[in-house]
């Protein structure tokens, strides 16, 4: 069981890092290493809390739209980790996205490389 969310904490952090390397123009981040470290364990205990009760509550639509939801789901999730960053105030931790639009691209691209990097590194 540690494994795993080792493995996912270090997933998360690299999803954000390569997240930031390609969307440098809509997400910008102050912290370097800290940020990543800080932000991948926010986001494995918000992927392991939250995101499973937003897609039973999304269900509906996700079936709908064949699974495109989870776009607006992935962009939420970021969002909330923005939000929990600005609560904590981890000293010279931040993260900020730029319009809705990024949080659009970066809800895509963070579901994309997300499943790509578990698909390569959980086997």
């Amino acid at each position: 069981m540690f494994r795993s969310l080792l493995i996912r904490f270090v997933l998360n952090a690299g999803t954000l890092y390569l997240l930031t390397y390609l969307l440098p123009s809509d997400i910008t981040y102050t912290g370097g290493v800290k940020f990543f470290a800080v932000a991948g364990l926010f986001m494995t205990v918000i992927n392991l809390v939250i995101k499973p009760i937003l897609k039973i509550l999304a269900l509906p639509f996700m079936i709908l739209t064949a699974g495109l939801f989870m776009i607006f789901i992935n962009a939420f999730l970021l969002w909330f980790l923005k939000y929990a960053l600005d609560i904590v105030r981890f000293q010279d931790v931040s993260l900020v996205i730029h319009s809705k639009g990024g949080y659009l691209m970066a809800g895509f691209l963070f579901g994309l490389l997300n499943w790509t990097l578990n698909a390569v590194f959980r086997k």
